[in-house]
């Protein structure tokens, strides 16, 4: 069962290449990993997978899916059932063997010596959208459940099977009247060249209009969020609300973007956001409302009032905005230092029993000195103090830094 979680070969990627903005597809699977944190459980929302998006029950050994294929409407406000069930008028094959001229290839009487009449390959039958979700039902059958849901912007105009037509938001195929579900069934053999000893199975196969609107879907999503504050234990404010919904939509939009084939489990998730994801997103959102600079402010502040030397502040104070800056700069040195100075202030346990913070900084600073880190030799005393204040405050860019070696020792000594 292990083997169904990777890529396959001749699956549609088109989506990854055309994710270049935070589009529909974005926002709902955004929608999809709140609604599932609200349950406690755990999951992973995984973008650009066998379908548009795909929820799994489990981040670690998941035995259901539901997979999800999403489509705007761009000309109309509903989608017409037989938009959903037959392939677009563009897409129909030509008859393949069908004895005309097109099926094979005539030899031309050129007074020359003819060649062999040569067969056309049979071409595969076009699918309806319904017909390419159907698809995964067949490859993952083995799984305990996986439910299939086609999700629009728009309504489904579905016949009633006496001539009159319902608009739904939200149907399942199982309710079609008997004629129209025979219909269906024989679509979806055809177009998937299902043998006829095969059954098909259309139960838990729905269609749905997604409650997230196209445009300012941000704002939405914050309320869905507020709304899950109601009773639990989280605790973020207005502005880290938003913030944090932009952050998880950041990161499903960077992730579902990845082109690399997926060979296990673990590359599947890659593409998407787990439970434990969101528990960062929401933490750091919250964290956020703090600044970096108010955090190392406190630190200064102490300092003073601890009668350091005025000109250790005061050049603290100068260094503050230019530290702030460069640590959230990945590609400069600033994070590779603060990473090193991070090691060594979990590795010395002793520093937790000095008192003053003047004290505390002075001798970290010299237990520094001696590794003869090279990215640190062009920055003063200053700017490394507002470095460890922001460790010791554990502001938000120093949460997540790049790693060293526990035992860091300079090249130089090496």
């Amino acid at each position: 069962m292990s083997d169904l979680f990777r890529d396959f070969k001749g699956d549609e990627t088109g989506g990854q290449h055309a994710m270049r903005g935070f589009n529909f597809q974005v926002w709902h699977a955004v929608l999809e990993a709140l609604r599932e944190y609200k349950t406690g459980k755990d999951y992973a929302v995984v973008l650009e997978w066998q379908q548009d998006v795909a929820i799994l029950n489990s981040s670690k050994a998941p035995t259901s899916i539901r997979f999800l294929q999403l489509k705007k409407h761009e000309t109309s406000n509903h989608w017409k059932f037989k938009e959903l069930t037959e392939p677009g008028k563009d897409e129909l094959p030509a008859a393949a063997n069908d004895g005309d001229a097109s099926a094979t290839t005539e030899p031309v009487d050129d007074g020359e010596e003819k060649k062999p009449a040569k067969k056309a390959r049979a071409k595969k039958p076009k699918q309806s959208f319904l017909a390419k979700l159907y698809a995964h039902r067949r490859r993952f059958k083995d799984l305990a459940g996986a439910r299939l849901v086609f999700v629009s912007n728009a309504k489904y105009e579905i016949p009633d099977g006496v001539g009159g037509k319902n608009m739904e938001t939200s149907f399942e195929l199982t309710s079609l009247d008997a004629s129209l579900l025979t219909e269906l069934e024989g679509k979806m053999r055809a177009q998937l060249q299902v043998p006829e000893g095969e059954i098909i199975n259309l139960v838990d196969i729905g269609l749905a209009v997604s409650d997230c609107p196209l445009s300012d879907a941000h704002k939405f999503l914050a309320g869905e969020l507020a709304e899950m504050h109601i009773g639990s234990e989280l605790n973020l404010s207005a502005e880290a609300t938003i913030l944090a919904v932009l952050v998880i939509a950041s990161y499903v939009h960077l992730r579902g973007s990845s082109t690399k084939k997926a060979k296990n489990l673990q590359e599947i998730l890659a593409r998407g956001v787990t439970r434990a994801d969101v528990d960062l997103y929401l933490a750091a959102a919250n964290d956020a409302r703090q600044s970096t600079q108010d955090l190392v402010k406190d630190v200064i502040d102490r300092l003073d009032r601890e009668e350091a030397p005025f000109t250790l502040v005061t050049k603290m104070r100068r260094e503050l905005s230019r530290a702030c800056v460069e640590i959230t700069n990945r590609a400069g040195p600033a994070p590779v230092i603060a990473a090193h100075l991070k090691a060594l202030h979990e590795n010395r346990n002793e520093y937790e029993d000095i008192s003053r913070v003047t004290d505390i900084l002075s001798t970290w600073y010299e237990d520094f000195q001696k590794l003869e880190i090279p990215e640190a030799r062009d920055y003063k005393r200053e700017y490394l103090y507002c470095l460890m204040s922001m460790i010791i405050q554990n502001a938000n860019p120093i949460q997540q830094l790049p790693s060293v070696p526990t035992d860091s020792q300079s090249e130089d000594k090496k």
